[in-house]
C-alpha cells in the first residue's frame, strides 16, 4: 500500500510508539519511523539490527524491546507482504501482539495495538487475530491525510 508523504495526526499528543515487524522489514521500519515522527508521534523503539547467533545480544535486544512495549502508548504492527502473503504477521510479531494484549488485560495498561494492513486469513493464527480484532483489542491503523481535513 502506498501512502502520501505528508501525514497529520489528529490525536497523537506525542504518544509513544513501538514498531513491531518481521526482521526483513528493517529498512521499511526505519521509513515508517520517520513517517510516524512526521505525524507527531515519538517512536521509542523500532527494529534493531542483531545477530541471531549472538545469544547475549539477541536476549538483551528482545528484553529491551519488550521493556519499551510496556512503556508505550501504541504498538504499531508493520505487517507488509512476506512469503507471498499480504499483511504477513510472523510468530514473533504475533507474540508481541499477545504480550501487549496481556499487559492491557492484566496490568490495566491502555496500549493501542494498530496494524498497518489487513489481517491475512491464511496464517496459523489468523482466527485468533480476527477474534482480537472483533473484541477491539487490535485495530487497523487509519492515517489522516492533511488534504482530507480541509474538505
Amino acid at each position: 500500500i502506498k501512502y502520501p508523504n505528508k501525514w497529520v495526526a489528529l490525536t497523537s499528543d506525542r504518544k509513544k510508539i513501538v514498531i513491531c515487524a518481521s526482521a526483513v522489514f528493517y529498512q521499511e521500519a526505519q521509513e515508517w519511523k520517520a513517517k510516524l515522527e512526521d505525524m507527531g508521534y515519538e517512536v521509542i523503539r523500532t527494529l534493531q539490527s542483531i545477530s541471531e547467533n549472538d545469544v547475549n545480544q539477541y536476549q538483551k535486544t528482545h528484553q529491551g524491546h519488550y521493556a519499551k512495549m510496556a512503556e508505550c502508548d501504541i504498538v504499531f504492527v508493520l505487517n507488509l507482504e512476506k512469503k507471498d502473503i499480504p499483511g504477513y504477521i510472523g510468530a514473533s510479531v504475533f507474540a508481541e501482539i499477545a504480550f501487549a494484549i496481556g499487559l492491557n488485560l492484566v496490568f490495566n495498561k491502555n496500549i493501542q495495538i494498530l496494524y498497518l494492513n489487513s489481517i491475512p486469513d491464511n496464517l496459523p493464527y489468523s482466527d485468533e487475530l480476527t477474534k482480537w480484532q472483533k473484541l477491539g483489542w487490535i485495530k487497523q491503523f487509519q492515517p489522516v491525510v492533511a488534504s482530507e481535513l480541509v474538505k
